[in-house]
């Protein structure tokens, strides 16, 4: 039953936060919470960097592969109780991480953690339905004029969750002794807050409370997009939503996915292994003071990315989102050269490689799905999500296992970063030339 109209004006404007935050607390704490926690367990549990990595690579698999269903469980649920299924699930996995992932199997002197990565995949799945593909659908439903600011601001809110919810995290588990089981118990109890919220206040579309998207009337709205050039928008956007089987038969969509996942592939090998290089590089998460724990410098990366997602949100419609997405990629190159640098003896590095890392990232998040909804129509977004994602996170999250079992067998993470780095330097100069594709029959 659709929803009364309520007063006070355009409930968008309300909701951003909203999203916001519930958006933040599964990305802060299930994603970007356990390789603060990896470092713990692989000290208790004496895991091998690579097999416990293994693990976030998991998480990371899943949260693209769980685009799969999520237009299946939007068009069934809608978005709202998507979100909380996807909290609750991400909830209840974090709680049997903590009560049975522990339990490895040895095999010729291997140790091989069974029970982690199976529960890793329930866990990746929660987020996945918790998190990107359901808010990025409630901003493009209730914002069209403007897209890029609405995106920005909703998602910086896993930029401010990733800088304090792990540093909570860490906290936690170094106050109880270095017992990992309770960083889990903690990202357990956050998304359990997560869901209440989602279902209390997010809703689903402006027609629900007899609103339009952004406060506009159809008149209204036409003649705010009728000339892009002349008004607010004066970048592409397509006249309407692609059909499915075109899309994927355009070069530019599979240069976009191809683009953007070699670029994330040397974000996920910085991001997730910074606690644990950091550790390795003289820096302890028991320091007495704050700016010297890997935790800290983990989440500042993901604070400065704030940077980079409203630096799109002020430029994203004034500037082709392939350009922004380029000179992101050249931030996220000079932040990888930074990172091999940083030590106790180059702290210069250590503060300067969060910086050009988050901002690449972020401008880059932001953009990936401005640049498939402009290109392709809002309408099909979902769906192409359900190809963009499983692809790109195959590739991009690959990188913290990969990285992990190159330290075990190195001792070092330098081939790992010259991989990253040469993957992100072909995905900088690929998406330039992701002009926007010439429009298909289109849906009505």
């Amino acid at each position: 039953m659709a929803l009364k109209k309520q007063d006070g004006g355009f409930y968008g404007w309300w909701l951003l936060p909203i999203l916001c935050l519930v958006y933040s607390i599964p990305i802060g704490f299930a994603l970007y919470g356990p390789p603060v926690i990896n470092t713990f367990m692989a000290d208790s549990l004496k895991w091998p960097r690579g097999e416990i990595n293994l693990g976030y690579s998991i998480i990371g698999l899943m949260l693209g592969a769980g685009a799969l269903l999520i237009p299946w469980m939007m068009d069934r649920f809608g978005p709202r109780k998507t979100l909380a299924i996807g909290a609750v699930i991400a909830a209840l996995s974090s709680i049997l991480v903590a009560l049975l992932g522990h339990i490895s199997v040895t095999f010729n002197g291997h140790i091989y953690p069974i029970a982690y990565w199976v529960i890793c995949f329930f866990v990746g799945l929660g987020v996945s339905f918790g998190t990107v593909v359901p808010v990025q659908a409630l901003v493009m439903l209730w914002f069209n004029v403007r897209r890029a600011l609405a995106m920005g601001l909703v998602l910086g809110g896993g930029a401010i969750g990733g800088f304090i919810y792990p540093q909570i995290i860490s906290a936690a588990i170094v106050n109880s002794g270095g017992d990992w089981h309770v960083g889990w118990y903690v990202i357990a109890l956050a998304c359990f807050a997560g869901a209440v919220i989602a279902m209390l206040a997010v809703r689903n579309r402006p027609e629900d409370l007899g609103q339009h998207p952004d406060g506009l009337s159809p008149d209204q709205l036409q003649e705010a997009t009728k000339h892009p050039r002349q008004e607010l928008i004066k970048t592409y956007r397509s006249p309407g939503n692609w059909r499915f089987r075109d899309a994927i038969k355009t070069r530019t969509l599979w240069a976009i996915v191809i683009a953007i996942a070699f670029i994330y592939y040397l974000w996920q090998t910085i991001l997730t292994q910074t606690p644990a290089h950091l550790h390795d590089r003289g820096f302890s998460p028991s320091d007495p003071v704050l700016v010297f724990q890997p935790a800290f410098v983990y989440g500042l990366i993901l604070a400065f990315s704030i940077i980079g997602r409203l630096s799109v949100s002020f430029l994203g419609e004034r500037i082709e989102t392939r350009y922004i997405i380029s000179m992101a990629g050249v931030s996220l190159l000079i932040g990888g050269a930074l990172f091999w640098l940083a030590s106790r003896e180059n702290l210069w590095a250590v503060y300067l490689y969060p910086l050009f890392t988050g901002f690449g990232f972020g401008a880059t998040y932001v953009c990936q799905p401005l640049i498939i909804g402009n290109y392709f129509g809002v309408g099909s977004f979902p769906i192409i999500s359900r190809i963009s994602s499983p692809l790109g996170s195959i590739f991009q999250y690959s990188a913290p296992a990969i990285a992990g079992f190159i330290y075990d067998i190195n001792g070092s993470y330098a081939t790992a970063v010259v991989i990253g780095c040469s993957g992100a330097f072909i995905g900088t100069f690929l998406i330039l030339f992701c002009a926007p594709p010439k429009p298909a029959e289109l849906e009505a």
